[in-house]
Formats: structure tokens, C-alpha cells, sequence
């Protein structure tokens, strides 16, 4: 679904990095360095190729040309098509709501709440009269918040009062401090109402009509298991030694991502991989992750290694069809077409290469 899926194979990065230091590091044959002013096109040419870097050199690919092929590979399953519109549908599923029968544990509920402390309205503590759907015993609310919802009836407006806990994360200030939720019960939730794909629906994913919207689908699910087929093909690729520029530009891809990750919750690159990913520095981290380097840098090296063998590459025309070309300008002409060689022209190659079987 090129108009609407391209999150699913597209790592989106907008903040800007400051790096502190740059860190060196040495292991096997190559010499890490960490690039405190890394961009995503660094190291590559306008044809997403490693620059001055002749692939075939480095790695020796397996028979990839003219090999056997599961002919299922080339069509789309039912099973793999309704899993694609059940996704989609769980945007736009409804649900029966009961107004008829007081709230009881378990029951899920929308309402609504506006919430105060000494008469006060504070930030943060309302649905703004959006509707909120919680689950008693199962979403996770301050003190006893939902528990004392029980009893009462959907379209009651009511006051219940709650102790924030202490420590508090969420706000230090509101630390064992008391506080009034004026709620409405606006319904209680009954079974999801059956909803079918529709052109109205294919309209709001870009698409003319709901048989558009279904073709893209079966095209994007073909392409994903020519990728995989491809993935198990190059696998078997190896190499004696990496080059430098591979390593370091895939370890400061890695890094950058963690950076926007770290920026994005005000902390530094250190103390985000101290927190969510569990590592003591940035030294520490990348040692570990060096074994996926090198693996991720054969893959790198065998899809150029292809592209340069059968004449294979990614015209300005490919960038726009894939519905890229309004990133070029924040990752680069080089990274582009290098994703569009790994994920989809090289590997379509391949597969439309094989013999079906």
C-alpha cells in the first residue's frame, strides 16, 4: 500500500543530532568511529552505492540468478489479505453501547472527566470532552479511579475522589496530593458491530475505491514475500573482511536513530541507552551490537554486489512511484535509492529471476 504503508519500511528521523564526543573503537579487522555529523547519504554515491567501493570485491554471493522459486510466492494468500483489511478495519470498527444496566467490574466504558485539586482545573487532567475508553481491572488509572465507577449508570455525572500515589513520575508536584474527577459515564461498551471495507473507507487511504485499495494490498504483500525470499537467498553471502566505510556507516545509522530517540525525551545519547536499551555508555553499546553490524553490512555489500553485476538501478521516476521523493531533501539522494535497491528493486529482481517451482 505505497499511499499509506510506507511507515511500515520507513524509519522516519526529524531531529536535529549534537553529539558530545566521538568514540573509536577497535575490533576485528575494522575501525569503528563513531561521526558526530553523520547524514544519512555519507558514504554514498547518487546511485545509493558505497562511494569508490567496488562491492563484488568483498563479497562472495551465492547462485542467485535462475534458482527455484515457491510459486506461491507470486500471489497473495486470503489469509494475508483479510490480516491486512482487519488491520485497517480496527480503525473503523464500532461498538454496540449500553446505556441500559449500571457499570460493573470488567466492563469496558467511555467517559469523560475533568479533573481538579482544591476547586482547581489542572493541566493534563481532562478528556477535553473527547471520550476516553477505559477497562475496569484492566486500564491502569491512579488509586481506585475506575473502581469507583461501579454502580453507577451510563449518562451520570458524578464526582469521585482519588490520592495521586507517591512518587508520582508523571508530575513530582502532584505527589500523594488529593484530587476531585468530575466523570460522565457516556456508554458502557458492548460487542464491535461488523464493519466491511468500503469506498469511503479506500478514499480516506488515498485510493479511488475499495478494488484499488485491495490491489495495492495484494501488490505491496507480493513485494514483502519476494523480500523475504530474497532475505533467506543472500544470507548465504560471505565476506572476508568488511570495509571500514560499511561498518561505520551502519553503526552511525544505528546511532543516530538512538540519538533522535534520546533528543525526542530531552536526555543525553548516554543516559537513553543507561535507560531503555540497558547499556552503560555508548562504547558499551556499540561493542555489543558489532556482530549485527557485520551481518547487516554482508546484506549491504551482496544487494550492491548484484545491482552492480545486472546493471541494476533506482531512477528518480522509482522514487516518486514509491512516494519517496518528499524525502529526499532530509535523507539524501543516496540513501533513497539505497533502500529502494535493498528493499525492493533488488530483491524484485531476483525473485522475478527464479524459476517458479
Amino acid at each position: 500500500m505505497e499511499k499509506h504503508t510506507l511507515s511500515r519500511i520507513v524509519k522516519f528521523f526529524s531531529l536535529l543530532l549534537a553529539l558530545v564526543l566521538p568514540i573509536t573503537l577497535f575490533a576485528g579487522c575494522s575501525r569503528v568511529v563513531y561521526n558526530e555529523n553523520f547524514t544519512y547519504s555519507d558514504a554514498l554515491d547518487d546511485n545509493g552505492f558505497f562511494k569508490d567501493l567496488k562491492a563484488s570485491k568483498y563479497v562472495t554471493l551465492p547462485d542467485y540468478k535462475g534458482i527455484p522459486i515457491p510459486a506461491e510466492i507470486f500471489e497473495a494468500s486470503e489469509e494475508a489479505l483479510q490480516e491486512q483489511i482487519d488491520s485497517i478495519l480496527a480503525n473503523y470498527t464500532k461498538y454496540e453501547e449500553i446505556t441500559d444496566r449500571a457499570v460493573e467490574d470488567g466492563d469496558t466504558l467511555n467517559i469523560d472527566y475533568v479533573g481538579s485539586m482544591d476547586g482547581i482545573e489542572f493541566e493534563g487532567g481532562s478528556t477535553n470532552g473527547m471520550g476516553t475508553v477505559v477497562t475496569i481491572g484492566v486500564t491502569s488509572y491512579i488509586d481506585d479511579f475506575l473502581e469507583q465507577l461501579i454502580g453507577h449508570n451510563p449518562g451520570e455525572t458524578f464526582d469521585i475522589e482519588v490520592t495521586f500515589p507517591d512518587p508520582y513520575p508523571n508530575n513530582p508536584d502532584f505527589a500523594n496530593k488529593d484530587a476531585t474527577f468530575t466523570v460522565t459515564i457516556n456508554y458502557i461498551q458492548g460487542d464491535a458491530l461488523e464493519t466491511e471495507l468500503n469506498n469511503a473507507i479506500a478514499i480516506e487511504y488515498g485510493f479511488e475505491s475499495k478494488d484499488e485499495l485491495l490491489a495495492d494490498i495484494s501488490s505491496w504483500l507480493i513485494e514483502q514475500q519476494k523480500l523475504e525470499f530474497f532475505n533467506g537467498v543472500i544470507a548465504q553471502a560471505t565476506c572476508d573482511k568488511i570495509p571500514d566505510s560499511v561498518i561505520n556507516y551502519i553503526m552511525n545509522s544505528d546511532m543516530k536513530y538512538y540519538k533522535n530517540y534520546a533528543e525526542s525525551y530531552g536526555m543525553s545519547l548516554d543516559e537513553f541507552l543507561a535507560t531503555y536499551v540497558g547499556y552503560d555508555s555508548i562504547e558499551a553499546y556499540i561493542e555489543e551490537q558489532r556482530a549485527s553490524y557485520e551481518e547487516s553490512a554482508i546484506t549491504y555489500l551482496a544487494v550492491q554486489a548484484i545491482a552492480e553485476a545486472e546493471g541494476l538501478s533506482v531512477s528518480m521516476d522509482d522514487i516518486a512511484a514509491a512516494g519517496m521523493d518528499s524525502y529526499l531533501e532530509t535523507y539524501g539522494v543516496g540513501y533513497i535509492k539505497q533502500y529502494l535497491l535493498q528493499s525492493s528493486i533488488v530483491p524484485t529482481w531476483v525473485a522475478d529471476n527464479a524459476i517458479p517451482e
